[in-house]
């Protein structure tokens, strides 16, 4: 039983996606189940009304899913990050 909830958990962990560090206006986000994807995946980004500011395509098949985004016309601050079935809070600076 302790064994499945430790593979659940690394797996969900390993596969979501998260912010790297990065330069002021750029954004960096690994998200490692894109290393496998083909094709162009869109990616969309939210300001924290939730309103979109930016979509972006994704390439699949990156080295461990990392990608950098040059985000210098936003604003500094808070965002949403979405690919896929997947969200995350990001801080731009």
């Amino acid at each position: 039983m302790y064994i499945w909830s430790l593979i659940l958990f690394t797996f969900t962990h390993t596969a979501t996606m998260r912010q790297l560090p990065s330069a002021p206006g750029v954004l960096c986000i690994a998200m490692p189940v894109l290393e496998w994807q083909e094709g162009t995946v869109p990616c969309t980004i939210y300001n924290e009304r939730l309103e979109p500011e930016r979509m972006v395509p994704l390439a699949g098949g990156h080295k461990k899913g990392v990608y950098t985004l040059q985000l210098k016309t936003l604003p500094a601050g808070r965002y949403v990050v979405a690919v896929q079935q997947q969200m995350t809070t990001v801080i731009i600076n």
